[in-house]
């Protein structure tokens, strides 16, 4: 059995994904803004869809195939992506680990008003 690691981060405008193998060589980097057309919007389902399918599709072949799913950073269509993702390698994904980090801003000392 082969164990691969499929990290993605989300930024604001963006998502990439990295897959490597367990001793961290990379076999494939992409990022959502390579498909994109110029005068559309990246973040949109089916722009998710195509990206995904063209490039995740080689794994489908393997059956002797597991992969880690580790998601990293806050987006507006995490939730559609990994929903996609989840159905489009249900078979093949081990475990899915969500590693953003929640702010944990406290109450704020206001501050003394100068005259």
């Amino acid at each position: 059995m082969k164990l691969y690691f499929l990290l993605i981060l989300f930024t604001q405008n963006n998502i990439f994904i990295t897959l490597t193998n367990f001793k961290g060589e990379v076999i494939i980097w992409k990022s959502l803004g390579e498909l994109k057309i110029k005068g559309l919007r990246k973040l949109t389902n089916s722009f998710l869809k195509t990206f995904l399918y063209s490039n995740l599709n080689s794994l489908k072949i393997h059956k002797n195939l597991k992969i880690h799913v580790k998601l990293k950073g806050h987006n507006k269509s995490k939730k559609v992506f990994t929903r996609f993702l989840l159905l489009f390698l249900q078979e093949l994904t081990f475990s899915l680990i969500d590693n953003s980090n929640e702010s944990m801003n406290g109450c704020k000392i206001k501050k003394n008003r100068r005259l």
